[in-house]
């Protein structure tokens, strides 16, 4: 009959066991799924190196490091929760601790214990608070000390830092207090009867041991001890039976049996889980976390994270815009995400523009989701497996089959969107147009650090070649010269960022031949020549090629960098100006090439902004359009001349 005392109270253990696994599953399934079977084995096998350990940290670096690597949030996360799941704990145990005190169930081993939980009880929460008053100090001698390391190390410490801190934060704000509170307090019934069972047990041995002695064998004052280690020698045998069988038990059913426990979220689609990082690539990770622990940008890291908390981000499509642009999945879907946190207004009416002219049987993306919020606007749009950005379809078919597509698209602009609204220039828009546009982005070109050495020279070599400085082309950037060329635009529905990177070709031939995305309604030149001028600026001035290129050196006033455009460019560049030639005038045609000039001028700020050194390279590529256009299309008296 003692006997079943001790079976009872493994029993009791191994339930209680598995209670602690409910508690903690409730710390990761704010972020993922967890699986039960990883739980199990790294709850059992971290608390059986705990028993030959004399510090029982060792047990719970074990479980974080067992646990994290089946976790698609990976370490940071499994330690995070492995560091909240333990304080909770220690706190529990002080309460305990007192609980014995209170009711004289004690002795002065016991009172020590008390005072020395309730103190470290103290001083964690006392940390919390302060790291939450000095949070933002934490986060850059954070972000310090990882920037001593390589890029590998610094990733690893601040995505552990930021998963510590979301954790914390995630408990008071996430998770249901009352079910932890209930959960925590079931636990430790469980244990605690568990614990008075085998005092029972121990007690028909006639060994002296009440459940206070047990308590405070297993925890004493010395938190990290395992003093049951120390006493005589058939009473510990007993402890690791006690012990140790219920881990045998959890791990045999870890093993054999797939049991889940229970949860709510268990019913929830497991799309509603997000990552601790939405970012898949760990270079667009450090440069998030490097933000976030700056601790300046609060409304950005705000906003992004309630966009992207739900979907994982397999690549970043973003160009030179105030809007962000990405290929996300969500559960089993996969689809491009464009959202923008300062051009709300914007991008709320380009997918409004979309959905209007989709109607209209302009081949053009689906969407499948839009939101637009104070604080920003997203929408979605449908994924096709079997499409393919222009740029890649241009360097894997035929020359003669891409001009096609190209050709059949502006035909298509043509027949819907330029034929409509149609109107003539008007003084006041093309005078704003050249204000904003030109005299504007002039302005910042000749404000920014990262081209003030440069401007200083009259000529720049770029690759080897030299070529006038922006100071020499001013006089064809003035507001009357220009005036003059844009005079005679007129204006209709466009476009407005006909780019290659902003057509899409369907390989399915099922389907409509392409579409094309990212349009820009909204510029005060409503003219078809700018759509035009965006063809030209990817085709004629290289971009995508210059967005490619990373690696640049610059001397002086000379820059080098690695920029060959293909043959397919230099083919469609040509069939280009055979098509513009064979339906428009020349007037039209050095329309066209002025309003590409203009296109890499408003390219110019955001690049500054975001490319840092890069912006050299697309300042190169201004210069060589100048250059060429204003060979081509400048004065005839300034021709001569040169």
């Amino acid at each position: 009959m003692n006997v079943i005392f001790l079976i009872v109270a493994i029993i009791t253990l191994s339930l209680a066991h598995f209670v602690k696994i409910l508690r903690w599953r409730l710390f990761i399934e704010i972020y993922e799924e967890p699986r039960n079977r990883n739980l199990i084995q790294a709850l059992s096998l971290g608390y059986f190196i705990n028993l030959f350990f004399p510090f029982r940290v060792i047990g719970d670096f074990f479980r974080a490091i067992y646990s994290g690597r089946k976790m698609k949030n990976s370490y940071s996360l499994s330690f995070s929760t492995v560091i909240v799941d333990r304080i909770l704990d220690i706190i529990t145990v002080g309460i305990l601790f007192y609980i014995f005190y209170v009711f004289s169930i004690y002795n002065k081993q016991i009172e020590k214990s008390f005072r020395f939980y309730m103190l470290f009880s103290v001083l964690i929460i006392s940390l919390i608070i302060l790291f939450y008053f000095l949070k933002r100090y934490i986060k850059i001698i954070s972000l310090k000390v990882a920037s001593l390391f390589n890029t590998n190390i610094e990733l690893n410490i601040l995505k552990f830092m930021w998963a510590l801190i979301w954790n914390f934060k995630d408990i008071f704000l996430k998770i249901n207090k009352f079910k932890i509170l209930i959960i925590t307090t079931l636990m430790w019934l469980l244990y605690t009867f568990s614990y008075y069972l085998f005092s029972l047990f121990l007690l028909s041995q006639n060994y002296n041991f009440r459940l206070v002695d047990i308590f405070f064998l297993l925890f004493s004052k010395d938190i990290f001890g395992t003093d049951f280690l120390l006493i005589e020698k058939k009473v510990s045998i007993f402890f690791y039976i006690y012990m140790i069988t219920p881990i045998i038990i959890m791990l045999l059913i870890s093993k054999f049996f797939m049991i889940k426990t229970y949860s709510k979220k268990n019913h929830r689609e497991v799309e509603d889980y997000f990552n601790l990082f939405p970012n898949q690539d760990n270079k667009e990770k450090l440069e998030f976390l490097r933000k976030y622990f700056l601790d300046k940008d609060k409304s950005y890291i705000n906003n992004y994270l309630k966009i992207n908390q739900k979907i994982t981000i397999i690549r970043d499509f973003s160009a030179g815009s105030n809007a962000t642009t990405m290929l996300c999945m969500k559960k089993d879907e996969i689809f491009y995400r464009k959202y923008s946190f300062e051009d709300i207004e914007k991008l709320y009416e380009q997918v409004e523009w979309i959905i209007e002219n989709k109607k209209r049987k302009l081949p053009l993306p689906e969407i499948i989701r839009k939101e637009k919020t104070n604080n920003y606007c997203y929408y979605d749009m449908l994924y096709k497996p079997t499409s393919i950005p222009l740029f890649e379809y241009i360097h894997s078919t035929p020359f003669e089959e891409t001009w096609e597509m190209i050709e059949n698209i502006l035909k298509k602009l043509e027949e819907v969107l330029y034929t409509n609204k149609l109107r003539k220039a008007d003084t006041e828009s093309i005078n704003k147009y050249i204000d904003l546009k030109v005299r504007d982005n002039i302005t910042k070109i000749y404000d920014s650090k990262i081209l003030k050495k440069l401007l200083r020279y009259d000529e720049v070599i770029i690759n080897g070649k030299s070529y006038k400085n922006l100071s020499y082309y001013l006089k064809y950037l003035s507001k009357e010269y220009l005036y003059n060329i844009f005079k005679d635009d007129i204006y209709s529905d466009i476009h407005g960022d006909l780019t290659i990177e902003n057509i899409i070709c369907n390989l399915n031939t099922m389907e409509e031949k392409y579409y094309i995305i990212d349009p820009n309604s909204e510029n005060i030149n409503n003219s078809a020549n700018l759509d035009y001028a965006k063809i030209l600026q990817s085709i004629h001035g290289g971009y995508e090629f210059m967005m490619r290129t990373y690696d640049i050196s610059v001397e002086e006033n000379q820059i080098n960098f690695l920029f060959i455009k293909s043959q397919a460019y230099s083919y469609l560049y040509k069939k280009l100006n055979e098509y513009m030639n064979s339906k428009f005038e020349k007037e039209k045609i050095r329309s066209i090439y002025f309003h590409e000039i203009v296109h890499w001028l408003r390219l110019m700020p955001y690049k500054l902004k975001k490319d840092g050194k890069r912006a050299l390279i697309f300042y190169s590529g201004l210069l060589m359009v100048l250059n060429d256009v204003i060979e081509k299309y400048g004065d005839r008296d300034e021709n001569k001349k040169r």
